[in-house]
């Protein structure tokens, strides 16, 4: 694969992700596993998916996986798995994209929000156990950006207190810190496979990875209306059933992940060494023995310039930036009855107004990453 240092005009925008670099570079492959489906007449499961839920679940050391629709109907049918119901009090970020909280809400459960850490923008286990109440019953940690959380901490937080800890992977394939794989040590671990995700199917698609035989059986139910066999219904559920047109898309792409993700994180030592002299400009912490897959490379804009206007300069230059997030959670208009306000919760308020993700994917070329930084480090100095 011909990434590094390749050439490109400098007239062409610098996205921050290249779709259809990656489909070249997966030549007639994709082709080939559509037209495998295509001939099998399988087009929903069917062995494409029991393929990619086994390569998930290896992947999170874990002992099962099942695929759904989305990365939201992930999240939805593992807390309705964990048996979260509705009243019930579930802990998560107000830093994370709204499907994080939205998930617990849609259930009729109650999202109880906690304040993340400054230097990375992950779930503080601490603030996380000052909200934990009787009414609580399970944990969700968001690995946010590509980046786990301290599982460890929250897994003996979540012991402590004999409630289930769920954890939210949708940008953070791969992703491994003290020696944790993503998705070991939670309960139930929920995937996303939306296209722009490190490992994204042609669409919609999620995944649950779980250890334990019944939270995994009860997902494979829910996914298909409460049904253990054809024309019988324990339950109500949903129909959320992996298309195997996205698992062979996904099987086509997952013995490249390690590669991928391996390119992600040379480029981010590349940006945190041409970033590691400016004050305006702090790239988020990487954790101490991490294995951080940077699905985004995040930056806090402190200088004078402000991030906004870092932002629209950028694009002026022709390189696409982006904000992730730009509002908190408990500052969503579909928050406003969950009981918080502006002030609850000041380092993600703080951050929402400071980050900026720069363009990273596995086909960025040095010669464009440069592109990135001189316009980064003009801006800062308010060039």
């Amino acid at each position: 694969m011909s990434q590094g240092g390749t050439s490109s005009s400098r007239a062409k925008p610098i996205a921050p992700l290249d779709l259809a670099a990656e489909r070249a570079f997966l030549g007639p492959a994709l082709e080939g596993a559509l037209a495998r489906v295509l001939a099998s007449g399988q087009f929903v499961l069917g062995p494409e998916v029991e393929r990619i839920e086994r390569s998930m679940a290896e992947l999170s050391r874990a002992k099962h996986g099942i695929g759904v629709g989305s990365g939201t109907d992930a999240l939805v049918l593992g807390l309705l798995a964990l048996g979260v119901q509705r009243g019930d009090e579930v802990v998560t970020s107000p830093f994370t994209f709204f499907a994080s909280a939205g998930a617990i809400a849609w259930i009729g459960a109650i999202p109880r929000l906690a304040d993340v850490e400054e230097g990375t923008g992950l779930l503080d286990p601490r603030t996380a156990e000052r909200a934990i109440t009787p009414s609580t019953r399970c944990i969700l940690p968001v690995h946010l950006y590509g980046q786990m959380v301290d599982m460890r901490a929250f897994r003996a937080l979540a012991d402590s207190r004999g409630i289930v800890l769920f954890e939210d992977a949708a940008q953070s394939h791969g992703a491994a810190r003290d020696g944790v794989a993503c998705g070991e040590l939670g309960d139930a671990c929920a995937y996303s496979f939306y296209p722009t995700k490190n490992l994204g199917a042609a669409g919609e698609g999620g995944l649950v990875a779980t250890s334990h035989a019944d939270v995994a059986e009860k997902v494979r139910r829910l996914r298909d209306h409460g049904s253990p066999e054809k024309y019988r219904h324990a339950f109500v559920g949903t129909n959320s059933r992996l298309h195997a047109f996205q698992g062979a898309v996904l099987n086509v792409k997952f013995p490249h992940l390690p590669a991928w993700n391996a390119r992600r994180a040379e480029l981010a030592r590349r940006y945190d060494r041409a970033f590691a002299s400016l004050s305006e400009v702090r790239p988020l912490v990487r954790a101490p023995e991490a294995t951080h897959v940077y699905h985004q490379y995040t930056v806090r804009i402190v200088g004078r310039i402000g991030r906004d206007a870092v932002l629209f300069g950028l694009k002026e230059r022709g390189i696409l930036a982006a904000v992730h997030y730009p509002l908190p959670v408990h500052l969503q208009e579909a928050a406003r009855g969950w009981g918080y306000g502006p002030g609850d919760f000041p380092i993600a308020e703080r951050l929402a107004r400071q980050v900026l993700c720069l363009p990273i994917h596995p086909f960025l070329s040095f010669e464009d990453q440069e592109r990135v930084i001189a316009a980064v480090r003009d801006l800062a100095a308010g060039r």
